[in-house]
């Protein structure tokens, strides 16, 4: 086996927002590295999961090793699966979870040795590679290793490319693999790139998330917005649309035209008239975005849509959403599904001339 150097094996990268370089290993991460003190501690470590994040190349090579540090979420001591997914010429091939690596808790705490190993044997030929990372872990690539006289060259996703950014209901931890989550699905049904800023449980309508959104190559921006703030009641009415507009604005200081989708948050039974600490319900938000997104169309905006999460996931659903929360894998394909129906369809969102 030869060793590919972390150099080259960045370039192999695609759907992260920066790369942290340390002396043995690279880490995809999505939010600035240089920013990384700006953010607490847990929005850090979701930002890290790689989610949407690929290694992208073509080869000619038979066989493929990694060496990893790998920290598995684990929740009341139960780790999330967390496979890798393995493409070949467009077509899914493979699922395999990474051998060894350490599970980390809530609150931070590591459990076991974070060295991992994965290996993949591929077929013979030129082919494109696409390696979907885990997106339920957090992953440094130590080595990157081929068959000896492999040759590849990187395969950059030159598509038009679409920047998803919301909460865990777009990272979608509870995907099969981070090539089912929602916007996976729908970008592939597009074929669109994309970029998935979703993090669990830190989708605050925050202006460091926009700024992030904002510096984006992007052809069209989805934003789907709410749930992660009904929890303690974090915003309430009036904080809640200013923030909203903070977002957009932020955003379009650089993206003046690019289409942006603002979704509100799907059906979650619980908490649909149902506020905590004073806050919003999700049929109060429902409202309060749809009335942003009009007051930004009448002021003008015309590459502005609102869909309401209910289009997306609503009660007859239910099935799927076995926590009264987050979808389960067919439902997160479904969401994927009828947002390309409804906004990458033949009758979905056109921008203006």
């Amino acid at each position: 086996m030869k060793s590919v150097p972390l150099s080259d094996v960045e370039r192999l990268l695609e759907g992260h927002v920066s790369v942290r370089r340390r002396a043995d290993s690279i880490q995809p991460l999505r939010y600035p590295v240089e920013e990384a003190l700006f953010y607490d501690p847990f929005t850090r470590w979701v930002a890290s999961a790689p989610a949407g994040v690929r290694i992208r190349m073509k080869t000619d090579a038979t066989a493929l090793r990694l060496s990893l540090n790998q920290r598995v979420a684990a929740f009341a001591g139960d780790p999330r699966p967390a496979p890798w997914h393995l493409f070949v010429n467009g077509q899914a091939s493979e699922k395999k979870a990474a051998e060894g690596g350490a599970m980390i808790t809530l609150e931070g705490g590591l459990i076991g040795d974070e060295h991992a190993t994965l290996a993949f044997d591929l077929p013979t030929g030129e082919k494109h590679i696409e390696l979907w990372l885990p997106q339920s872990a957090t992953v440094s690539i130590r080595a990157f290793e081929l068959n000896d006289g492999a040759s590849f060259t990187p395969w950059p996703d030159e598509r038009k490319r679409i920047v998803f950014h919301g909460s865990s209901i777009s990272h979608c931890m509870e995907a099969e693999t981070a090539a089912g989550a929602w916007p996976a699905v729908a970008s592939a049904l597009g074929d669109y790139a994309h970029l998935n800023l979703g993090w669990a449980g830190s989708c605050i309508l925050s202006g460091l998330a926009a700024r992030i959104i904002r510096d984006q190559r992007a052809d069209m921006i989805v934003l789907k917005l709410g749930i992660n703030v009904h929890g303690q009641g974090t915003l309430k009415e009036r904080t809640f649309a200013d923030s909203a507009h903070a977002m957009l604005s932020i955003i379009r200081e650089k993206h003046t035209t690019t289409p942006i989708v603002v979704i509100s948050p799907i059906w979650s039974p619980p908490r649909e008239d149902t506020s905590e600490g004073g806050g919003l319900t999700l049929k109060q938000m429902r409202a309060l975005l749809e009335a942003a997104v009009d007051a930004r169309v009448k002021s003008g905006d015309r590459n502005i849509r609102y869909l309401s999460g209910l289009d997306l996931f609503n009660e007859p659903d239910h099935a799927d959403l076995p926590d009264d929360l987050h979808p389960n894998s067919a439902g997160y394909r479904r969401m994927g599904e009828r947002f390309h129906k409804r906004m990458l369809g033949g009758n979905g969102f056109t921008q203006a001339e």
